[in-house]
């Protein structure tokens, strides 16, 4: 009888088989999660693939890049957390001797805290998130020279300052030949693409190209421009004047200048805003079921107001929750 693998490692040994293969084909690494999930026997949703991929790159472990089919492990990082009380994010690659000498420092000297990750029913599980504890910076960037990771004060922060500004890439071709009759329209109200027959009217469209490939443009004026579809449906909201961030401060003393961004889980955040917020605590964003929101924790307001005018977008500062005498919070 084959034993079944606990998946609480199935993360951290594919973030392992990536670390040692260093680069490869991003169709072919979607096709490895899969393949991977069905040798432990884990069940995974449509898209879980992808999902995997995006909160992975997200986290710092890779960088993707899907026009171009590829994607590269990312070198190892010991970053601080903003406003983190001494706690510091190791991510990036984990190879086999990053992975030894992080054991031989938890053994020996460094308070190490290895938080499992949690997936929801249906998900690929990620890697645990490292997170050690220290009093000086001194002894931080020591750490980060024995595990041989380059030592960055604050990651978060300082993606802050590369935060693109969401606008309408290349003009571009509209829609036509043989596969003019895939062409969608994404529908506000709606929050998702739907057909149509003829690209009338300004928006964010997408349809197959001649290689069927995906392709989202947004139409402005009357002409094409090319854009990533993320950052297309913030061109559609600005278009819109339609809000789909939140920040919240914290309840704690001192506290105040961190708190949770949410965002609308209809509106994703492109890829280098939402490393930007994940690196602030290390862990992925929580999605509300209810709320339909994605929640990133420990995000200063002032990375919170840098990414929602990037995106164009006004934040909602809602109010600080008030700590009631139970403990809980209000």
């Amino acid at each position: 009888m084959t034993e079944v693998m606990s998946s609480t490692e199935f993360g951290g040994i594919l973030v392992r088989w990536l670390s040692e293969s260093r680069s490869g084909k991003a169709s072919a690494l979607r096709d490895g999660v899969r393949g991977q999930a069905r040798a432990w026997g884990l069940e995974l949703k449509e898209h879980a693939d992808w999902d995997w991929m995006r909160k992975a790159a997200a986290l710092g472990f890779i960088d993707t890049d899907l026009r171009a089919d590829r994607w590269s492990v990312a070198p190892p990082v010991l970053t601080r957390l903003p406003h983190g009380d001494g706690l510091a994010l190791l991510t990036g690659a984990r190879t086999a001797q990053i992975g030894k000498r992080v054991e031989e420092a938890a053994r020996e000297w460094m308070e190490l805290i290895a938080v499992p990750h949690l997936p929801e029913a249906g998900e690929a599980p990620l890697p645990d998130t490292l997170l050690i504890q220290y009093e000086d910076l001194g002894t931080l960037e020591e750490a980060a020279e024995f595990l041989s990771a380059r030592y960055v004060p604050c990651a978060a922060m300082q993606l802050m300052e590369l935060l693109p500004q969401a606008a309408p890439g290349l003009e571009s071709a509209p829609p036509g030949g043989s596969t003019a009759n895939t062409l969608e329209k994404y529908e506000l109200r709606l929050q998702r693409f739907v057909p149509v027959e003829s690209d009338e009217g300004d928006g964010l469209y997408r349809w197959r190209g001649a290689d069927y490939a995906r392709l989202t443009r947004v139409r402005c004026d009357g002409v094409f421009h090319a854009v990533e579809r993320e950052t297309g449906i913030y061109l559609e909201l600005a278009r819109h004047c339609t809000g789909a961030m939140r920040w919240r401060p914290e309840s704690g003393k001192g506290r105040s200048v961190i708190g949770r961004l949410l965002v609308d889980r209809y509106a994703p955040l492109p890829a280098l805003h939402e490393r930007a917020a994940v690196l602030c605590s290390g862990f992925p964003p929580s999605v509300g079921k209810q709320t339909r929101t994605r929640a990133y924790d420990n995000v200063p307001r002032t990375l919170a107001e840098a990414i929602a005018v990037s995106l164009q977008q006004n934040l909602t500062i809602m109010p600080r929750a008030v700590a009631a005498t139970s403990g809980r919070t209000k």
